[in-house]
């Protein structure tokens, strides 16, 4: 083939002198100065400055710039058949090694070389708008792979990236390139040995994901524009629809799902990649109506047709694709309807952003933890969509016309640079970190706080112990009513920190409403046994009544007439009651006060407690950092997910699928029902273990004046779990069924079930909790095993004493983490004791 001169393309491309600014030479890689030029076209010098003549030759030319478009197109040599490569480079910006060309490699079947060099035009002048829209200290440039075949798997990987390579080192510096659609990690591979780990920027020999940068630009654009046109960041009363659920798109799926959108649509060609946990699936994204529309497809997508057509009520449109409009006049439409756009320049930059800082310091960008690195592409396209809409005054149709007012000057050093700075001020420093807001989390941060030790507690959900969480809830049961003396005794004194909480929040807790177990012989169960708290009773000499028989039950409680003949027996305790369980926990935080910075939506994805300076250092998924003396572990079913991602053993719990419902009654029966624990025997995946709450114990429940009663069951809806992986939230029908029947036999005045849920609750081989250190800064609660909540603000307290090294007001050898039924197969290091914190009942059985 015979290569054309390039004379004229050298007269074309703009090059203008380096800023002073010079950023570090990372291994692998020899950096040339930022671009400091302006706007404005200073001297045009001869490309061949840029390119020696035996390189020339490796091109021809075949889109010259114009006037109207100033980007060009190189064809580069290629080894195989039914294969073009072709190079884009937006003129009007670029500067080579100043400022050089950075775009992916994009594969695809075109139908014409004339359609794939045009979007090779396309791609790079976007990507030129990407760059100057952020001062990355790149210019926009493209290469575009021709497939003549269908089918992609037919082009020569290894040696296409070969060709690849041989065009970057022709540029000398003035190229970088990575992957883009139907490009990945393989080809890179392959990239990376033939350039020897020059001029790509693609992640390597780092945990960054680019695809996770993209979809972090577009979830603090839709942020960042709902904050300017609506004063919030709320997302709660928004419907989404998601196009295209690739990498990119199922990211921030997921991410709109996590950050409590009011519904999440997802739409793909392929059926099950639109499957995503929380979403609901549908089949047409143009005629399904929503608020906000996120293309994450295929581009040139809204056309007139369906800009037109889009259902009414659609308010915004931001996503990862390029060019999402087929032209202007689909743009338009949108602009006339109202519906505010962000330009992908700004919600689909997160990858060049990443680039940036790869480039600056590829040394951070390999080792950073890379929630950092999203968070921080998060924080400024917020910034960068919210100001754009204020510019246009919350007004469709002037977002074009004032995007200039939010484009920098190419004048200075890039953006990736700041990256170190963001980080430092992102920083939060604390005395300790609680991982998890369930009852356990906002306990330890209301002890702490009364000790006057400083917190910032970290809860993945919208709200302290959120709807997925076992904390969550109207109800759970207190009592003195225990099989084990230990824990009736530990009651008597959780009982005194409540009231004290109640006292100093003016919140009503607690609700005194009598607690009765009835039922069969079964032997001791997680729940004790009706016999062991009659005897229990007895030796502490607490107040209750006992029942002999099923029919001086049905006698005492009419409304348990399924008693009558049973050979059954029961024990009541009139001063146990329930405990108003969110609410409660909200009470603590709310009682810590200004010692504890609740942080909400907030995953760990990081927990490092083995640093030379003896601090913990935390990493969300947000992108914050929280250092802290101390850090506390009390996030229930995800302990181990979180002792995993700190490089500690993990311990021997399971997780149960518990199920519980409401259903309707009638107010003059809901009156005549106790609060009550029912015994039975094992059968089959009955586990013979049920209980109701009565009607003041469902406040939540709000339906036309109606009362209805919680029932439930206390025993695991298949077999025990691991992780969270596989949790079922929505239960089994069998188990709905079961406590159906049992409603049906035991409350017969009991109307049909209104609702249904299932909640973790993580559980102990012998029942006794996990409340102990871990590591010499990391405490660890969990294993709560359905009895935790009543004993509240004292596991606070205990918590607290493991952090100070104040006495503890119970003692904790039975909630080692070391004892045999918790370590299983891994060790903790014996530097740490079940008693770090001197238990001041050393002298004494258990509590005065």
């Amino acid at each position: 083939m015979k290569f054309l001169t390039f004379s004229s393309l050298f007269l074309a491309i703009h090059l203008s002198p380096a800023a002073s600014f010079t950023p570090g030479a990372p291994k692998g890689h020899t950096h040339p100065k930022p671009h400091s030029n302006t706007h404005s076209n200073p001297t045009i010098p001869s490309l061949s400055l840029l390119m020696t003549e035996s390189n020339k030759s490796k091109f021809k030319i075949v889109k010259h710039p114009t006037s109207d478009c100033q980007a060009v197109v190189l064809e580069a040599n290629v080894a195989q058949d039914g294969v073009n490569l072709y190079i884009g480079i937006d003129s009007s910006s670029y500067g080579h090694v100043s400022r050089p060309g950075n775009g992916g490699i994009r594969l695809l079947h075109y139908a014409s070389p004339r359609d794939a060099i045009e979007d090779a035009v396309r791609l790079a002048k976007g990507m030129t708008r990407k760059h100057d829209m952020f001062r990355t200290g790149f210019s926009g440039a493209k290469v575009v792979v021709k497939a003549d075949h269908p089918d992609l798997s037919a082009v020569e990987r290894k040696q296409l990236m070969e060709d690849v390579a041989e065009a970057l080192h022709a540029f000398e510096g003035g190229l970088y390139t990575g992957c883009d659609l139907n490009t990945g990690d393989g080809d890179m591979d392959h990239l990376v040995e033939a350039t020897g780990e020059k001029f790509v920027l693609a992640g390597r020999n780092s945990r960054v994901d680019t695809n996770v940068a993209t979809a972090s630009s577009v979830i603090g654009s839709v942020l960042g524009v709902v904050e300017a046109m609506e004063g919030t960041r709320d997302l709660s009363s928004l419907t989404f629809t998601v196009q295209g659920c690739g990498k990119v798109g199922s990211t921030v799926a997921k991410e709109l799902v996590r950050l409590g959108a009011k519904k999440v649509q997802t739409c793909d060609l392929f059926a099950a990649a639109a499957e995503i946990q929380g979403c609901d699936r549908i089949d047409d994204w143009a005629s399904t109506p929503c608020d906000f529309l996120v293309p994450c497809a295929n581009s040139l997508a809204i056309t007139e047709e369906v800009a037109t057509n889009f259902p009414e009520g659609i308010r915004y449109c931001v996503g990862a694709t390029n060019s999402p409009f087929a032209n202007d006049k689909a743009k338009e439409i949108f602009d006339k309807r109202g519906i505010m756009h962000i330009p992908e320049s700004i919600s689909s930059a997160g990858a060049i952003l990443a680039d940036s800082v790869e480039w600056y310091d590829i040394d951070l960008y390999q080792t950073v933890e890379p929630s950092l690195l999203y968070g921080w592409i998060r924080n400024i396209s917020a910034a960068k969509a919210s100001d754009l809409a204020d510019h246009a005054e919350q007004k469709p149709h002037k977002v074009d016309s004032r995007l200039r007012n939010v484009v920098p000057s190419r004048e200075g050093v890039p953006v990736g640079s700041d990256f170190p700075d963001w980080i430092d001020d992102n920083t939060i420093h604390t005395d300790t970190v609680i991982v998890g807001g369930g009852l356990a989390g906002t306990a330890t941060a209301f002890s702490l706080s009364q000790k006057g030790v400083t917190s910032v507690l970290l809860e993945k959900g919208s709200s302290l112990a959120p709807p997925t969480a076992s904390s969550n809830g109207d109800s759970r049961m207190y009592r003195k009513m225990y099989s084990s003396e230990f824990f009736s005794k530990m009651q008597a004194k959780a009982l005194d920190r409540w009231e004290e909480l109640e006292k100093l929040t003016g919140e009503k807790l607690l609700q005194e409403n009598g607690l009765l177990f009835y039922g069969e012989d079964t032997g001791e169960t997680v729940e004790g046994s009706v016999e062991g708290a009659r005897q229990v009773m007895e030796k502490l000499n607490l107040p209750h009544r006992y029942y002999a028989t099923g029919d001086e039950i049905a006698d005492a409680y009419p409304v348990l007439e399924g008693c009558r003949g049973k050979p059954y027996s029961g024990v009541c305790e009139d001063t146990a009651g329930h405990i108003r369980a969110s609410k409660a926990c909200n009470a603590m935080a709310k009682a810590a006060g200004g010692n504890c910075q609740v942080k909400l939506n907030s995953k760990i994805i990081a927990l490092d407690a083995n640093r030379d300076d003896g601090k913990v250092v935390a990493i969300t998924e947000n992108g914050e950092t929280i250092k802290a003396n101390n850090a506390v572990i009390s996030c229930g079913p995800w302990t181990n997910a979180v002792l995993n991602a700190a490089n500690l053993p993990e311990l021997n719990l399971d997780i149960w699928q518990v199920q519980w419902a409401h259903y309707e009654v009638d107010s003059d029966v809901a009156a005549s029902i106790p609060q009550a624990f029912h015994f039975r025997k094992e059968n089959d995946i009955d586990g013979g273990l049920y209980y109701v709450f009565p009607s003041s114990a469902t406040e939540s429940i709000q339906n036309g004046g109606k009362s209805y009663v919680k029932v439930g069951v206390d025993f695991p809806t298949g077999g025990p779990l691991k992780n969270m992986e596989s949790f079922n939230y929505k239960g089994s029908q069998k188990v709905l069924e079961l406590i159906d029947e049992w409603v049906k036999e035991h409350l017969p005045a009991v109307g049909k079930r209104f609702d249904s849920y299932c909640h973790p609750y993580t559980m102990t081989t012998d029942s006794y909790f996990v409340m102990d250190k871990v590591a010499e800064n990391v405490a660890v609660f969990s294993g709560g095993s359905g009895r935790a909540f009543k004993f509240g603000p004292l596991l606070g307290d205990c918590m607290a004493s493991l952090l100070t090294g104040d006495d503890a007001p119970v003692d904790l050898t039975n909630f080692s983490a070391k004892r045999p039924e918790i370590v299983g197969q891994t060790k903790i290091s014996q530097s740490t004791t079940a008693n770090s914190a001197r238990s001041s009942c050393e002298q004494q059985e258990v509590i005065a």
